[in-house]
Formats: C-alpha cells, structure tokens, sequence
C-alpha cells in the first residue's frame, strides 16, 4: 500500500479542519442573517403601516365610511414602489372580507361581500410574514383591518444571494490558504528534509566524511541526523586509522607485488577502497528540488488576484466610458481594452524572459508587478476608452514580465519528466489567483464601484512582491556534470543567438508551427473572447446581477485548479502529449456550443464548466509538448519557450476583437458557435499535421 506523505497528511489534516469549520460558519453565518434580516424588514414594514395607518385614521375619524375611500390606488400603489420588501397592502373590514387590496401589479377594490378576498396574496405565509393593524374611528371604534404582506420571493432571493456570496467566500478562503499553505509546507519541511536527504547522500555516494548535514529545524528528522552524524563520525575516526596503516603498508609492499600480478590486484583493490572516501573542507552546495516550485505561489497567487479583480466587469466598465469613435463600432471598441492589454502582454513576454536570465527572478518579477500596479492605478482614473486602452497596455507590460518570470522559475525546477506536473502547479496558482479575483471583484463591484477595485488591485500587485525574499535570485546551482543532481537540475541551454533567428528557426520547424497555429491561438481565441470578453457581456443580456456573473466566471478557474494538476500527473506517464492536446482542443470548441442551441444562463455557465475541463487536459501538456520539441531544445528554453508563450497570445490579442466583430453581426450565441467549431476544426488540423516521427 503506497504511504501518504507528510506534506500531504498536514494538507489534509488543516483542509479538512479548515471546511469543517467553514461549513458550521456558514451555517450559522446564513441562519443569522436571516433572522436578522427578517427582524428588520418586519421593522421597517411596521414602520410604514403605522404612517399609513394614521392616516387612514384620519379619514376614519372625520366620518368617512371605510367601504368608500377614494384615492387609495396611486397611495398604495406609490408606497409598494418605494418599498422593496412589500408584496401588497390590503384593507379589510371587521368580518374578514378585503376591500382594498393592490400589488405591484394590480389594484382590486371589493364592496365587502364574502367570498371575494384575494387569497393569491397570503399562499404561503404566516402571521411572521404579515403585518397587522387595527383601525379605528370615532370614539376608537374598531372600523376595519390594515395588512401589510412581506414580500416572500425578495426575501428568500437575498437570503441566497447572501449565502452565495458567504459560500463564495469560503471557497477563496480555502483556496487562498491552500496556495499559503503549500508554500509554509515547502519552506518549513519538504525543502529542509530534501536538503538534508540530498546532503546524506552526497556522504554515503561521495564518501565525504567530514561534510556538513543541513538540519531541517524539525525535532524528529534532526535527531535522527544527529545520530547518523555520530556513526559517521565513529566510522571516521576508525578510517584515519586505516588511512595511516594503508599509507605505510603499501609503499613497503610494492617491489614484493610489483611481479606478483594477483597480490597487485589485490593492493590496487584495497587502495580504491581506501581512496573512496576522502576528506573536503567544504558546504555541501545544494540544489532546490522540485517542491521548490511551490515557493513562488504565493507571489503569483497575489499578483494574478490583483489584475483578475477586473475580469468579471471590465468590459462594463469600458463601456461605461465609451463614447461614439468614427470607424469604429461600438462592440469592437469594448474589446480594445483587453486586446491592449493582451498586446503589450505579448510584447512583454520575452523581455520577462531576458530580464530573468540577466538580473534574475527577483527583479525581474519586481520590475513587472511596479510596472503593472502603476498601470491599475491609472485605470481607476480612465476618464475615456481611449485612456482606458493605454492604461491597460500598462498593466499588460508588467503582466506579461512576472508571467514570463514565474514560469521560467518553475521551468528551472523541473525536468521533462515532471514539467507538466510543474506546469499545473504554476498554472494552480495563476488560476487560484484569477477564480478569487473574478469572484471578489464581481461582489465588490456591486458595493465599492469599478474604481475603487483598480485601486486596491495596484496595492495587492505590490504587496505580491514580499514572497520573493523566499525564492532563489535566479542562478541555478546545478553543476552540470553532477549526476546526482540531473533528476532535479534543468535541461543546459544553448549558446544565445538573436531574437529574430530564433523566431524564424522556430516557425520553420512544422510541428512547433503546427502546434501555435492549430492548438495554442485557437484555444486562447476560445479562452479569452468567450470568458473574458463574451460571458460577462452575455450575462449582463440576460439578466445576471455583477456578484453572480464575477461567480459563473470563477467556475473555469475553479475546474483548472482543482483538476488540472491531477490530470497533469497522470498525463506525465505518456510520453507524446499529442493525443491528449488534440482530444483537450477538440472538446474545447465542442463546449461552447450548447449556448448556441439553448440560450440562458445555466448553458453559458454549463460551457464555462466544459471549457474547464476540456483546458485542464490541454493547456499544460501544450507547454510540456513545446519543451519536448527538438527545436525548442536547440534554441534553448528560456528563448524558445519565451518565444512560444509570445506567439499563443496572438491568440489573446486578436480574441476580443473577433468577439466584438462577431457579436455586431450575428449576436451573442452564433458568434460562441463560430468560435467553438474554428477551434474544434483547428484541433483536428492539428492531430493531422503535427508528426511524431520528427521529435523521435
């Protein structure tokens, strides 16, 4: 039976703590509400049957007879209008039967007969959902009954708005610490234990007998290697003195071996045996293992929230600022935002790379994320959409650098035997970042406003950057003829040569030109002008409040973290992704075309879902394709990566202006159909073209 590891129990262990407790909080949290929110309505409705209460009085008093009340429809009528909680008003006489009544819809006027109240009005409710009073006359004669009937449907519906929002934000707490608490477990005890594993085995393979063994600072582990130390110290002692016997004793019998080929062989024997183990006055250099992928999580967890805060509403936003451009329609002017900051984007992405290999991982990621949070800082102040698409290129700058960064890290600290698991987790985090933004930024928006989302998304950027002083500056200290260190230690780059040789020795190679164009472009046209830029439109047409479109948008980031490492994991076991990708992009278009056959809410969320699940088998097995090409090998992978990762956001650039293009001529739901069978068509075009044979 395969044993679960440490990491893993105190993950479980804290989660499944963590959900308990998140659930009996939401328990209570929502029960609490409700009452609370129950108590106040039945307050303000009291309050408002009193004031009409008097003045119906009034009338009352003056000798008015309650059967001929003149007047009372645009009364009624105004105070159901400005009250939300009220579902109708009725008025009564003393045996029961209603005189008066009116909703949000009609208004009905009885004359007191028995058998003609409207009893559609009290289905479903008791004496907590109505509001009652008596009137009276002259003398304080009893004259008739005044109910107020709380409006049950408005009531339930923020009951659960409230709940989803509440249930919402439990799962970005749990995700949020789950990122976190990978990180604390890489830093405080899988590192440290890998370090001290990595040291003891140097001394037991090496023979180094006077090495330094890093201590984990867990009690148990440390013991344990303060044990080893001691029988290794023992043995040294011991092996001084067979190095200082050996040392005169096979000097005095060579002239006696040198003719004696049997005793020769033996002394030569004994000498290799003596000559293993030796003494270094030296630190063990020790290489992060692949865990060490985990300790940019947080930083990128943080940054990607920041810039995600806008997804859900962006286009909202723009069109807030848009204002008649000559040329130019409307549709395609909302997607310039995205489409500037997807093109700087794409600039950006090699300039992270070279920034990484010069100043390293650190600055490199520091420089993008200042770069990006000035840029958030002057979208909170667009006044016009032009201003709106330069400050976004802003943002795109910095985005495309730290993306580039962090995947190079990640890259550094994996092999081709385990860069798809890699991949995930960098794409866990990137996704865990995006889901929470989405979410968070849907809800807020409603409450604070677009601006003030900008804002607090610059502080988030530069407050990512704290989590550097945990990752290493960038160099890898992988010496490459190490063989003890080639399980962890990255493919060597080759010699540098310019970026445009780069780029033309990449595209002439079919298959790296077969995946972009057929593959990576479909799939983030697919990606970004259905999620990004279609959705939140789509949504708002039918009726969708912001907090639940910023929900129905998380769902995709939602199913990429919870399964794309786990697919990863068991693609890594298959040697050519290309099955895979073919089946991930083929299924990608296939997803968006329920919206074109049933239009509503529960099918546009239905294809982000499939959308999901379809980009969970693709998208990192595309990267790990790219690393595996031999011509990404030969330019180098830092360069041909950078490369590959700057030609699929073509794709990005060009998404929302297609949308936008699309949805002025054919609408929302043909122009998803278009999209889904291009990047079906594109998949099979890939599984066509794309050979094997070439990367054997």
């Amino acid at each position: 039976m395969k044993l679960i590891s440490l990491d893993r129990k105190i993950i479980f262990i804290i989660l499944g703590v963590l959900i308990v407790s998140q659930l009996v909080y939401f328990h209570i949290n929502v029960r609490s509400f409700q009452t609370s929110y129950l108590e106040a309505v039945q307050s303000n409705l009291h309050t408002v049957g009193k004031n009409l209460k008097i003045n119906l009085e009034d009338l009352l008093r003056k000798g008015i007879s309650i059967q001929k009340f003149f007047g009372l429809k645009p009364l009624l009528q105004e105070i159901i209008h400005e009250t939300d909680e009220i579902s109708f008003i009725a008025i009564h006489d003393l045996s029961g039967n209603c005189l008066y009544s009116c909703d949000r819809k009609n208004f009905y006027q009885g004359n007191g007969s028995p058998g003609q109240t409207p009893e559609k009005h009290y289905n479903n409710r008791t004496n907590d959902h109505l509001i009652t009073f008596q009137m009276t006359g002259q003398n304080q004669t009893p004259q008739g009954v005044l109910i107020l009937g709380m409006d049950l449907e408005k009531i339930n519906r923020h009951v659960r708005e409230i709940a989803l929002d509440t249930g919402t934000i439990i799962l970005i707490s749990i995700l949020a610490i789950l990122d976190f608490l990978f990180f604390v477990i890489a830093w405080f005890i899988t590192i440290p234990v890998q370090r001290a594993s990595l040291d003891i085995r140097k001394v037991v393979t090496k023979g180094i007998l006077n090495a330094s063994i890093s201590r984990t600072r867990i009690d148990f582990p440390d013991m344990l290697i303060q044990e080893f130390e001691k029988i290794y110290g023992r043995f040294n002692r011991k092996w001084k003195q067979i190095i200082s016997l050996s040392s005169s004793l096979f000097p005095l019998q060579a002239e006696k071996t040198r003719n004696n080929g049997q005793l020769k062989n033996l002394a030569s024997s004994a000498l290799s045996i003596v000559n293993r183990y030796r003494y270094e006055q030296m630190r063990l250099v020790h290489v992060v293992p692949i865990n060490a992928s985990s300790l940019i999580r947080p930083a990128l967890f943080l940054f990607v929230f920041a810039e995600s805060l806008s997804i859900s509403f962006l286009p909202l936003f723009a069109r807030q600022l848009y204002h008649p451009i000559q040329y130019l329609s409307k549709d395609i002017a909302l997607g310039l935002p995205i489409s500037s900051f997807m093109l700087l984007t794409f600039i950006s992405l090699p300039v992270g790379g070279i920034l990484a290999e010069k100043i390293g991982i650190r600055k490199s990621f520091l420089t993008g994320a200042v770069i990006s949070a000035v840029g958030l800082f002057l979208t909170g102040s667009a006044e016009t959409i032009l201003s709106l698409v330069a400050y976004r290129a802003i943002v795109g700058a910095g985005f495309g650098m730290v993306f580039m960064t962090a995947q190079l890290y990640i890259v550094r600290q994996t092999t081709t035997g385990n860069r798809a698991e890699g991949m995930a987790i960098f794409l866990s985090a990137f996704y865990g970042g995006t889901l929470c933004g989405s979410a968070i930024g849907g809800m807020l928006s409603d409450r604070i406003g677009f601006r003030s989302l900008f804002l607090a998304g610059a502080v988030m950027a530069i407050l990512s950057t704290f989590f550097l002083f945990f990752i290493t500056s960038g160099k890898s200290p992988c010496p490459a003829h190490d063989p003890i260190n080639t399980q962890v230690c990255p493919e060597p780059r080759s010699k540098k040569t310019s970026f445009y040789r780069n780029l033309v020795t990449l595209f002439s190679d079919r298959n790296f030109s077969v995946l972009v164009l057929f593959q990576s472009i479909p799939n983030k046209i697919c990606l970004i002008g259905f999620i990004y830029y279609l959705a939140p439109l789509f949504f708002e047409s039918l009726g969708s409040r912001q907090s639940d479109i910023g929900r129905y948008i998380m769902l995709y980031s939602l199913i990429m973290i919870l399964f794309s490492q786990v697919i990863a994991r068991w693609t890594d076991r298959f040697s050519s992704p290309k099955k895979i990708i073919f089946r991930g992009g083929l299924f990608s278009g296939i997803a968006l075309l329920p919206c074109y056959f049933f239009q509503g809410v529960f099918w546009v969320a239905l294809g982000i879902v499939l959308l999901g699940f379809s980009h969970a088998f693709s998208v990192s097995n595309q990267a790990k394709l790219a690393s595996q090409l031999n011509v990404v090998k030969q330019t180098g992978l830092g360069p041909g990566l950078g490369i590959y990762r700057q030609a699929e956001r073509v794709g990005n650039v060009l998404a929302p202006v297609l949308s936008g293009a699309l949805i002025s001529q054919v609408g929302y739901a043909k122009a998803l159909a278009l999209i889904g069978a291009y990047t079906s068509f594109s998949s099979i075009l890939f599984m066509m073209l794309f050979s094997d044979k070439k990367e054997m």
